[in-house]
């Protein structure tokens, strides 16, 4: 706890004061440029100190401080372990509650300063916890059980009446210092936890399911999707809004989540030893706030920290004294120790521009790596399209297109999205060659990858950091003839003949099926000079017409319904259905519920993804995969596609950073696709035994019943067929955002019959003609 500690000096201890400003997602930090509010040669800032946790720690309930000083971090995976040294070294304990959490789904696990632990799960009951269930439960019962284990060894569980169909369960717990438990619920209730009696006193119901949770003296505080909840525990009552951060998190929390299902939150709300002093973190940074008061102090700007990258995803936050944080983040991260040391400057001299068009994870991931031992160099990450400047996407490539031309460009780029082609044709850009040969060992990459980004004279100008493999599945005789575009209308064509009723890929909408196809035929649409070719553009649009039509011809209107109920619930909840559409992991399942006879897609992970893929195989005989190509052969989808800016006055520090963006251990964190780093594409699938259980889905089917599908670590064979595919990739396809929206914009029009293929093509030439001139 803290004594009288106190923040004032904003030039020195590189904090700023903001009225209302919250966290947002665009430039670390907040701001396009380093912040203004320090003064010429300030000198102080907070330093980072990392601790790693054991590797086998998987999701977890985050970090307990407990009375005797101990730390522990419940594991739902592996169970307790605890530390004695601050975070330093960790040892793993056995005890008598952790059987009763495995084989079912945990959503919380706490442990209190006394070492009482209480945890949520939701399933059907291990035995060992229906031997310590205090009711009576119905045979085979499933649902929302708690775990409540005491410091003298003793456990048992309760079940507080919430079931699968209820749609409800407690997901949150949080012990005050006195020891008293709290809890609360999908549904936004927040309760008081009874043990010993096993009730639940309600005290108050958020609109929502509210996330990290403390307290500040007595008064217990919730995170809301728009609103910091304050309950004074002494009073019971809900106390008034605190309209200063209410503001900083609406501007925080753009899209709502609250919490994340992997563990951890997006912003953390902790209290202090200062009377109504509290602290709230999140990407941007460290904040102090005084309850009732009308200023946000940055004491920890994230651009300098751990919090402004994408892995570090927040568990909790520790007060310490005398200007110390102790942050627990992912496990990929571990803890980070921050402290104040008045002997550095305030700012770093030197500064490092990365820019891509949309939030990337995995520059975020190189961030991390790189600030640990860059701590003289400041990281500006600007991000094109952030959702809160109002920009268009065609705004923001003339912006940074105006920037590079006139040499003040950023010095790493992200270019997915982007008009690689002409930069590269206007010599904007630098040979990566260099960099990416000096990567071997375990950091050597896969070099059809690299070579497929070669141009003729061998310069690489740009490289993906992680790849998505598209994949056709079906049956093996039709699959098998699917060789591209052409061929694909064509068997579409044949099976409609062959079935004149029922789902080809379970496609009814214009625009996904243009996408599906779009994404491993766009390469084809650009010529060399950058200009659009309008032969290709147009052989596009027909076959995909093709398609769509064979597919249309036979669609039954209730399969039609159902999947547009489906796709209506994804918006609901925040899913692009048509994004969604994209990948191969989701339409796979069509084939078994029988709404589709070949599913197409890329696949960009193994778990939830290419394993949906391999289980679904397993389930026919002569159910196969194969790549999907379109107008590209051998395509596959570069992600996080890096080059730097020739020009740059930072060429050494951006080829050091796109270096630790090809390294084993940078890349065995990436999530965006599989890892062109062979050692780290091994370990991905390493992460499991293979044809382990990996879970389970219930598929609605069409005549209205329901199919249990198992899904299955992939095995070594399926492993070395996935990976001999992934080696015959040849061809890149690079999307220009703003080229392929033309052609999907027109190509709905020239699908649902307004418009002839080669109308539609002259329309896009034109806008593109005018596009490109700009």
């Amino acid at each position: 706890m803290i004594n009288g500690m106190r923040i004032r000096s904003l030039a020195v201890l590189c904090a700023v004061v903001l009225s209302a400003s919250g966290c947002g997602t665009g430039q670390a930090g907040g701001q396009e440029d380093r912040p203004a509010a320090l003064e010429e040669g300030a000198m102080g800032r907070y330093v980072e100190t990392f601790y790693e946790l054991p590797e086998e720690i998987n999701r977890n309930g985050g970090l307990n401080w407990l009375s005797d000083g101990t730390l522990t971090i419940i594991s739902f995976g592996e169970g307790l372990y605890r530390s004695g040294d601050g975070g330093q070294t960790w040892e793993k304990e056995e005890t008598a509650w952790f059987p009763m959490i495995q084989d079912v789904y945990c959503l919380a696990a706490v442990m209190g300063p006394d070492g009482t632990v209480a945890a949520s799960c939701s399933g059907v009951m291990p035995k060992a916890a229906e031997e310590a269930c205090t009711q009576e439960l119905p045979e085979a019962w499933e649902g929302n059980y708690l775990v409540f284990g005491m410091p003298d060894g003793t456990v048992k569980t309760v079940a507080p009446g919430f079931t699968q169909e209820d749609g409800n369960c407690i997901e949150s717990f949080i012990f005050k210092e006195d020891g008293r438990l709290f809890a609360g619920d999908m549904q936004g209730k927040v309760y008081e936890v009874n043990m010993e009696k096993e009730s639940f006193r309600e005290l108050f119901m958020a609109e929502r399911s509210v996330g990290c949770m403390d307290f500040s003296g007595d008064t217990l505080m919730a995170v809301g999707h728009d609103r910091l909840y304050l309950y004074d525990l002494q009073e019971d009552m809900l106390l008034p809004q605190d309209g200063t951060v209410d503001a900083f998190i609406r501007q925080a929390l753009t899209e709502g989540t609250v919490s994340y299902t992997g563990g951890g939150y997006p912003l953390t709300v902790s209290g202090s030893g200062e009377k109504d002093v509290i602290y709230l973190a999140c990407r941007n940074g460290m904040y102090r706030h005084v309850l009732g008061g009308s200023a946000m102090e940055q004491v920890i700007d994230g651009a300098l920290s751990t919090l402004g990258d994408s892995p570090a995803v927040i568990y909790r936050v520790k007060v310490l004294e005398e200007q110390e944080f102790l942050i627990a983040c992912a496990p990929s991260v571990g803890l980070v120790r921050c402290k104040f040391d008045e002997g550095i400057p305030a700012m770093p001299d030197k500064e490092l521009r990365i820019y891509s068009l949309r939030e990337n994870r995995s520059v975020r991931q190189a961030m991390t790596d790189y600030k640990r031992t860059h701590t003289n160099l400041y990281i500006r990450y600007e991000v094109g399209l952030d959702g809160e400047n109002g920009m268009t996407e065609e705004d923001a490539l003339k912006r940074l297109n105006t920037q590079v031309l006139a040499g003040e460009g950023p010095d790493v780029l992200l270019l997915d999205g982007l008009p690689v082609d002409t930069w590269i044709g206007k010599g904007m850009l630098l040979d990566l060659r260099p960099v990416l040969e000096d990567l071997d060992g375990e950091d050597e990459l896969f070099w059809n990858v690299v070579e497929g980004f070669a141009e003729a004279d061998g310069a690489v100008y740009a490289m993906p950091v992680c790849i998505r493999v598209p994949l056709l599945v079906g049956d093996r005789d039709l699959v098998g003839g699917m060789e591209d575009l052409e061929s694909i209308a064509e068997q579409a064509e044949q099976l409609r003949r062959e079935y004149p009723e029922g789902g080809i890929f379970g496609i009814h909408d214009a625009e996904t099926m243009l996408r599906l196809f779009g994404m491993v035929s766009s390469g084809a649409w650009v010529e060399d000079d950058g200009r659009m070719d309008e032969a290709a553009v147009t052989e596009f649009l027909e076959l995909t017409k093709r398609i769509y039509d064979a597919e249309m011809a036979g669609a039954v209107p209730e399969q039609v319904e159902r999947l547009e109920e489906e796709a209506e619930e994804m918006a609901s909840y925040g899913t692009d259905p048509v994004q969604y559409r994209m990948e191969v992991c989701g339409n796979v399942l069509r084939i078994p519920q029988g709404y589709a006879a070949v599913a197409g897609g890329y696949v960009d992970g193994i778990q939830l993804c290419l394993d949906n893929v391999t289980s679904v195989l397993r389930m026919g005989d002569r159910l196969d995969y194969r790549i999907l190509s379109g107008q590209v052969p051998d395509a596959f989808l570069p992600a996080a596609v890096v080059g730097i800016r020739s020009g740059t006055e930072r060429q050494e520090e951006a080829e050091e950073f796109v270096r630790l963006m090809f390294s084993a251990n940078t890349q065995e964190n990436i999530s965006e696709g599989f890892p062109v780093n062979r050692s780290a594409y091994e370990i991905h699938f390493q992460l499991y035994e293979e044809n382990s259980g990996n879970g389970s889905m219930m598929l609605p089917m069409e005549d209205g019943t329901e199919q249990e599908i198992e899904l299955y670590w992939p095995d070594q064979n399926e492993r070395e067929t996935f990976t001999e595919y992934v080696e015959t990739l040849k061809t890149p396809v690079l999307s220009d955002d703003y080229l392929c929206g033309l052609v999907y914009e027109s190509g709905v029009k020239v699908l649902e019959g307004e418009r002839s293929a080669e109308e539609g093509a002259a329309e896009i030439v034109k806008k593109a003609s005018i596009y490109l001139a700009e």
